[in-house]
């Protein structure tokens, strides 16, 4: 679990997604959580470094965990099928964020991996456990929420889709406030876009064996 944190950790730095100690990764297996630490830089990030609470957040080896482990604990209380928690600041979906309550229904594989309509949770300052709160009920059943004023967070069966939520939810991002700056725009029908989620969940999506 360590080494998929340092995996995940190189590519989102190199997909552009964070920029500098900002964003955190972690990964629930068994009865202990994998954190990414608190203020430590990606390049230099080892694996004996990398936080390790159990699920109450009792810290058991590496450095502290990320300040925003609460909203990682809320997430995994309420979402049993979540074993993957990936927090960035990517420059579209920040973007939207600022300007939007929500992203409508646009394009397939955006319904297909996050869901048919990414919501924006309302702002608490980070670490905070009103951010967690917020974050929980914006998420609901969904694999994004966006963070007013403050980033993205994407959420997987595993660390590789979540990694690519975060892709896919950025791209849409862009694509919105391509959108918006045209000012009409078509987007998909909620039965459409119901139909295809539950094609990914039931038929579509591949799954790591080693997740629980």
């Amino acid at each position: 679990m360590k080494k998929k944190i340092l995996e995940a950790s190189k590519f989102i730095v190199e997909n552009g997604l964070v920029k500098g100690t900002w964003g955190n990764i972690s990964i629930r297996y068994e009865d202990k959580i994998y954190i990414t630490p608190s203020g430590i830089p990606y390049d230099i990030l080892t694996e004996d470094m990398v936080s390790v609470v159990d699920l109450k957040g009792n810290h058991i080896e590496g450095l502290n965990p990320s300040s925003e482990l609460p909203t990682h604990l809320e997430i995994y209380r309420t979402r049993e099928d979540v074993n993957a928690i990936v927090h960035t600041h990517p420059i579209f979906s920040t973007t939207v964020s600022l300007v939007a309550d929500h992203i409508p229904p646009l394009i397939e594989d955006s319904v297909m991996i996050l869901g048919s309509k990414i919501l924006v949770a309302e702002y608490a300052l980070a670490g905070t456990e009103d951010l967690a709160i917020n974050v929980v009920k914006a998420l609901g059943n969904n694999n994004a929420v966006l963070l007013k004023n403050h980033g993205l967070i994407t959420v997987g069966v595993d660390i590789k889709e979540a990694l690519t939520a975060s892709l896919v939810c950025e791209k849409t991002a862009e694509i919105y406030l391509y959108a918006l700056n045209i000012g009409k725009f078509s987007t998909l029908s909620e039965e459409d876009a119901i139909m295809l989620r539950n094609k990914y969940l039931n038929s579509y999506r591949q799954i790591e064996k080693d997740v629980r």
